[in-house]
């Protein structure tokens, strides 16, 4: 029997499939957030993971970074290079007729979508009693930043939705309502 698909990816971050990649000791789930899956799984939708940049560029033994750390050029062409593939197989599935939406993590500096975490004076011995405390900004993760770039520049059609998801509050409280009905409204048709 053939199932014909739905045409409709999710583009995840990296570390929302795969929390063994976040920041020690920042994970707050044993191997992916499960509820996200589910919710993608449950709504038909084909997911593509991301790559992870800070796990790829800093690897494991990494320090928390702000936005501004991570906005370098070095940084920005790692990103460009990692997203390659990615973007490849965007503009394979969307030349196929497949819509996309695009889910981030909130705060983080690299893969947020909408809210990062920014600190300007963060440099030096990463001590948090030296240093005031990160804040967070309506800004795009520089890796994020990078990927929508290169959307723009090959032309691809705009995400139809792009969602931040807090890991941590979904491990404390589940999926948020905003999340769930933003995968509900842009779920393929069954």
């Amino acid at each position: 029997m053939s199932v014909a698909p739905g045409k409709r990816i999710a583009v995840v971050a990296h570390c929302l499939l795969n929390q063994n990649t976040v920041v020690k000791p920042l994970a707050s789930h044993v191997g992916a957030v499960v509820d996200l899956v589910k919710a993608l799984a449950e709504g038909g939708y084909g997911i593509v993971q991301l790559p992870c940049p800070e796990a790829t560029y800093l690897g494991m033994r990494r320090w928390w970074m702000s936005r501004e750390q991570y906005d370098t050029a070095s940084y920005r062409e790692h990103c460009k290079r990692i997203l390659e593939a990615t973007i490849k197989l965007l503009e394979e599935l969307t030349r196929d007729g497949c819509e996309y939406i695009v889910i981030g993590v909130e705060g983080s500096p690299s893969c947020a979508t909408t809210v990062t975490t920014s600190n300007p004076y963060w440099s030096g011995e990463p001590r948090v009693d030296k240093h005031p405390p990160s804040a967070k900004i309506e800004r795009p993760g520089v890796f994020m930043e990078v990927f929508f770039e290169l959307i723009g520049a090959r032309g691809l059609k705009k995400p139809l939705a792009i969602l931040d998801v807090d890991h941590e509050e979904v491990a404390k409280r589940g999926l948020p309502l905003e999340v769930k009905r933003v995968i509900e409204e842009y779920a393929p048709v069954k």
